[in-house]
């Protein structure tokens, strides 16, 4: 397949890049189409900025998110085809406010991807969080109760503004390098748990 392509059941990968201070870092979501696309352009950049939107609720005022970067699920082809990626720019800051200290980049916001069946997946963003958001818990930093509370009604004031809209489901997709599994993400949840991740972390890489 391409994105100049897309067909019902087709799956896709989005990266959302973020920059602060001189660090660059991406947050990955893979999606499938629910109908044939007849607009591919039209409705990448959609998605595009519903995925945008999401994330600037999510991050603070000093976080910029840079692009997006749609491709097609399988690795890049040899030689390399164009049409199996979009880039859509943006240059945009994130709009949470926040009254004390941001936390540490590697201080993660964890949300949950559930599903029907299987282990549910996580989605891990930095420049989120900040100091008042933050209490212990068994001498383990975790999310205040008005932090997950916050974080739910983004979540559900997005999904109430048309998600990731009617053209695609967000879903978890494995198997390399076409999917041969793909669960449908039925809802994004915030945990209590607040994850330290390093910044040499690489990228995901898909189990064969």
């Amino acid at each position: 397949m391409t994105l100049t392509n897309i067909s019902e059941g087709n799956v896709i990968t989005a990266r959302v890049y973020k920059f602060f201070a001189g660090y660059l870092w991406a947050n990955n979501y893979e999606l499938q189409a629910a109908a044939n696309i007849p607009d591919p352009p039209f409705a990448l950049q959609a998605l595009s900025d519903r995925l945008v939107a999401l994330e600037r609720l999510f991050h603070i005022t000093s976080v910029v998110i840079d692009r997006v970067t749609i491709s097609t699920y399988a690795p890049d082809s040899q030689p390399y085809n164009p049409n199996t990626l979009a880039t859509f720019p943006y240059s945009l800051r994130g709009q949470r406010n926040i009254t004390t200290d941001a936390l540490p980049l590697e201080m993660c916001l964890f949300i949950r991807r559930n599903t029907d069946f299987g282990r549910d997946g996580r989605l891990l963003y930095r420049g989120c969080l900040s100091e008042g958001d933050m209490t212990e818990l068994a001498l383990r930093p975790v999310l205040t109760t008005s932090a997950i509370n916050a974080f739910r009604n983004i979540i559900s004031g997005w999904y109430q503004n048309g998600g990731v809209g009617t053209s695609w489901r967000l879903v978890m997709a494995s198997g390399n390098p076409n999917p041969t599994n793909v669960r449908w993400v039925i809802g994004l949840d915030p945990s209590e748990k607040i994850v330290v991740k390093k910044f040499n972390n690489r990228y995901f890489r898909r189990r064969p």
